[in-house]
């Protein structure tokens, strides 16, 4: 295993395959990528950095866009992936809309558990939140990763006030399964004038999950986040990564669909090009040494104040 230089473990990967996004949801922060290229790897490339990654220690891989559903090589992307020996994990996030016809192709081709995301119950709210989609085609995607045996299938609900605030209950009802997480979001200080109107605190709602739950997990090495074991269902509550307790518990290394290494989410002026030295021929050491340099660069962005 790997280390920074503030002593945190490299143990997982976010690679996002793609920019391109059948939705446009009002609140998606794009992987803190704005700048639109639209280049992006081939499966081939996509599986060597990967695996370049997974020989430094990393376990664990989680395939992100955009929305990665929209490429039609997705299956042979997660296959490579999943192929790589020293790989123990691989998850997609997914806004659900194609996965109804995909989810059991991507079971078979080593996907191992789904994030999907699923802000509301409300047919119309969420046509809003996302410009147009549409909410059938998603619950039908969620029982279909539940029924191919993705686990666990885990619900994102970003909440926010005046908007889904008061769906909290029922989305935990609705999925009290065992093989489903909710995951309640919040809101991330991408537009201030955005998060000012909807920004929803969950400290309260965090209090009262402690007081119902009958268990406890602590996630140390997922920004000890807290999930919490009720009757039939599974909770966690996460905080926006304004924080230091995020940046202190950071375990991942980012990649861009057009081929960086990003060590921060919220920086954009520290990433390393392996794409075009790739593409110019670079040897397999040479793209390791570009890794280390991500590395290198890792630094708490919000940082604890003595």
């Amino acid at each position: 295993m790997i280390y920074d230089r503030y002593g945190r473990p490299l143990k997982s990967m976010r690679i996002s395959i793609t920019q391109k996004c059948n939705l446009d949801c009002i609140y998606c922060h794009r992987e803190g990528v704005f700048e639109k290229t639209y280049k992006e790897m081939t499966p081939e490339e996509i599986q060597r950095i990967t695996r370049i990654c997974v020989q430094n220690g990393i376990k664990k891989v989680k395939i992100t866009g955009g929305e990665p559903l929209v490429r039609a090589d997705v299956c042979e992307i997660v296959e490579r992936i999943s192929s790589i020996e020293g790989v123990e994990d691989v998850s997609m996030t997914t806004n659900g809309v194609l996965l109804e016809k995909l989810a059991e192709d991507l079971k078979n081709s080593g996907l191992d558990r789904i994030n999907i995301s699923l802000d509301t119950l409300r047919p119309e709210t969420f046509k809003w939140i996302t410009r147009g989609g549409d909410l059938e085609k998603v619950v039908r995607g969620v029982d279909k990763a539940v029924e191919a045996g993705l686990r666990p299938v885990k619900l994102n609900m970003v909440v926010m006030k005046g908007v889904n605030d008061d769906e909290i209950e029922q989305m935990v009802k609705e999925y009290s399964r065992e093989e489903v997480v909710i995951q309640l979001i919040e809101l991330v200080d991408t537009d201030k004038a955005f998060f000012a109107k909807y920004f929803y605190d969950l400290d309260d709602i965090e209090r009262d999950l402690q007081k119902k739950a009958k268990n406890v997990v602590i996630r140390r090495f997922m920004q000890g986040r807290r999930k919490y074991i009720l009757n039939g269902s599974r909770v966690e509550v996460i905080k926006p990564m304004h924080n230091s307790e995020f940046c202190a518990h950071c375990t991942r290394i980012r990649i861009t669909a057009d081929g960086k290494f990003k060590p921060c989410l919220m920086r954009s002026d520290n990433t390393i090009d392996f794409l075009t030295p790739a593409r110019n021929g670079a040897t397999d050491e040479e793209l390791n040494q570009l890794f280390l340099k991500a590395v290198e660069n890792r630094a708490p962005y919000f940082k604890k104040k003595i």
